[in-house]
């Protein structure tokens, strides 16, 4: 942080310049500063909406009768939520691998209502 001016330059009439700050910053007299950061939060649209879908099926996908298929799937999913809420995005790879298991789970993805917009969300990010 820089003041241009020294201390004989009327206070009405001093500039400050601030750059490459990461946080919080309080200029003036008796201010008071609060920084909040908020875990989990999305980069983008796309991931956000990602996110919502994975949330909202793997509560649907609880529901259903638990075997290798589900409990698969369902650990991917957790996998790909832990990472968007960490990163705010979720990999290329880990999105390949999410749609090749929802390809493979048409049957799931068709029994919940939540399951075609998951696949879509999906769709949208990797380009297909």
């Amino acid at each position: 942080m820089t003041t241009p001016g020294d201390d004989s330059t009327p206070r009405d009439q001093r500039s400050v310049h601030i750059s490459g700050v990461t946080g919080s910053v309080s200029v003036g007299d008796h201010n008071k500063v609060t920084s909040v950061y908020r875990a989990g939060a999305a980069d983008d649209e796309a991931h956000r909406q990602l996110l919502d879908a994975i949330v909202e099926f793997r509560t649907g996908l609880a529901q259903l009768v638990r075997n290798d298929q589900t409990r698969a799937l369902d650990a991917e999913l957790a996998e790909t939520e832990e990472e968007i809420r960490a990163e705010g995005q979720a990999t290329p790879g880990r999105l390949a691998r999410l749609g090749e298991l929802l390809a493979g789970a048409t049957t799931l993805t068709g029994l919940l209502a939540s399951g075609e917009t998951l696949v879509q969300r999906v769709r949208d990010l990797i380009g297909m």
